[in-house]
C-alpha cells in the first residue's frame, strides 16, 4: 500500500517529491496552485519535467493532487460557479501535466439552494470538463465531507449521485474517503460492525472499484459532530482501536494513504507515519 502526506510545493512542485523521499514515502498530495487564491500562475514547463524526473528516481507510486479551497462546483451563484468551473479545468490540466494519478475535490455548498440545484450544477460543470477533453489522464476523485452547513458530499449517496452524473458525462471518476470526515458525519467506522456498514454502502453507492484513495486522520471532535478537524493518529476521537477497525478489511489496505495530520512539533510527521504503517500491517 503507498503512503504518504501532503506535502508544500514552496520552491517547486519536486521540492514535494524531495519531502516524501526524505521521510520514506513512496505516496504524496500537492495543491496544484496556492490553495486559497483565484489567481492562477501558469506552471513552466522545466519544473513539470523536473517533477515527473524526481517521481521516477524515488518510486513514488501514487500522486494526487488536491484542489483550491475556493472552488465551489454546487454553488448557485453563477459568477462563484462559472470561476470554479474554469479554475476546476485549469487545475486538472495542471495535474494532468504532472502525470498525477487523482484530482482530489470536494463537491462544494449548495448555500442553501438545496441539493437538487447542487446536482444540476455538478453535472453542467462535469459536462464542461469532458467537452474540454479533460480527465482522461488524470481521475477525479470526490472527497467525503463532514458535513457542516450545506456542504454537498457528506453522505456516500450523493458522492454515488456525481459518480454516476461523471458517468454520464463520459468522465471517470472515483470516491476519496477521509476518515475524519466520514466519523463526523456519522459513519460509525470505529465500532465494531460499523465497517460492515460502510463498506455496504460504499459498495451499493459507488462502487469498491471506484474507492482509489484513502485520507488518513483522527478527529479532533467526536462522532457525528459535523466539524472538520484533523488530529495527528490516536491523539483524537478515532482513536488507534477505531483507525485499526477501519483497516480490518483486506480491500480497504490495499488502497494508497494520504495523512493529513497536523505538523506542529518535530517529529509529527515521522510519529503519524509510524502510527499509519502499525495499522496498515498488523
Amino acid at each position: 500500500m503507498p503512503i504518504g502526506f501532503h506535502l508544500s510545493i514552496a520552491g517547486g512542485f519536486s521540492r514535494a517529491i524531495d519531502r516524501a523521499e526524505e521521510l520514506g514515502c513512496d505516496a504524496l498530495q500537492i495543491f496544484g496552485r496556492n490553495p486559497r487564491s483565484w489567481a492562477l500562475k501558469p506552471v513552466k514547463g522545466e519544473e513539470v519535467s523536473l517533477f515527473k524526473e524526481r517521481r521516477a528516481e524515488a518510486k513514488i507510486k501514487t500522486v494526487a493532487v488536491h484542489t483550491t479551497y475556493l472552488i465551489n462546483l454546487s454553488s448557485p451563484k453563477d459568477e462563484i460557479f462559472e470561476k470554479s468551473v474554469k479554475l476546476f479545468c485549469d487545475e486538472l490540466a495542471i495535474a494532468e501535466s504532472l502525470g498525477a494519478d487523482y484530482l482530489v475535490t470536494h463537491l462544494g455548498s449548495s448555500t442553501g439552494a438545496g441539493a437538487d440545484v447542487a446536482f444540476e450544477r455538478i453535472e453542467a460543470a462535469l459536462k464542461v470538463v469532458a467537452e474540454a477533453g479533460l480527465g482522461k489522464q488524470t481521475m477525479i476523485l470526490f472527497e467525503n465531507s463532514a458535513g457542516s452547513g450545506a456542504t454537498i458530499g457528506c453522505v456516500l449517496e450523493e458522492i454515488g449521485r456525481a459518480v454516476k452524473l461523471a458517468t454520464k458525462a463520459g468522465l471517470s471518476t472515483g470516491l476519496c474517503f477521509d476518515t475524519c470526515h466520514g466519523f463526523a458525519a456519522g459513519y460509525s467506522l470505529q465500532e465494531k460492525g460499523g465497517m460492515d456498514e460502510l463498506v455496504k454502502v460504499i459498495k451499493r453507492e459507488v462502487g469498491m472499484k471506484q474507492f482509489r484513495l484513502i485520507h488518513l486522520n483522527d478527529s479532533k471532535t467526536g462522532f457525528d459532530s459535523r466539524v472538520d478537524r484533523h488530529a495527528n493518529l490516536g491523539e483524537g476521537f478515532i482513536g488507534m482501536e477505531g483507525l485499526a477497525e477501519f483497516f480490518s478489511r483486506s480491500t480497504i489496505r490495499k488502497l494508497p494513504v494520504i495523512l493529513e495530520t497536523p505538523q506542529k512539533e518535530p517529529g509529527d510527521e515521522e510519529k503519524n507515519l509510524k502510527a499509519a504503517r502499525s495499522l496498515i500491517c498488523t
